[in-house]
């Protein structure tokens, strides 16, 4: 992928990431290793290795924060 590309789906997991905190699917600190990294999508002098790391981080967060999700529905419906 290239740096363009990688920044694209940067913003898009950032974007993601973003409303799934504001749906409140999300906790706020489940980005903490995100805000860690201190690479946006809008910060084009990173380099394409820090872009992929934060996009591997926001996958990360996404996912567990599915997971979660998906695990209280669960818990949820067996209680219905």
């Amino acid at each position: 992928m290239r740096k363009k590309e990688s920044i694209h789906v940067h913003a898009l997991l950032a974007e993601v990431t973003r409303q799934l905190i504001e749906d409140e699917a999300m906790s706020v600190e489940g980005r903490a290793a995100y805000d860690l990294l201190g690479t946006r999508p809008s910060s084009i002098h990173e380099s394409k290795e820090n872009h992929r790391k934060a996009i591997m981080v926001l996958c990360n967060a996404i996912e567990s924060s599915l997971e979660e999700t998906h695990t209280d529905g669960q818990k949820q419906s067996a209680h219905r």
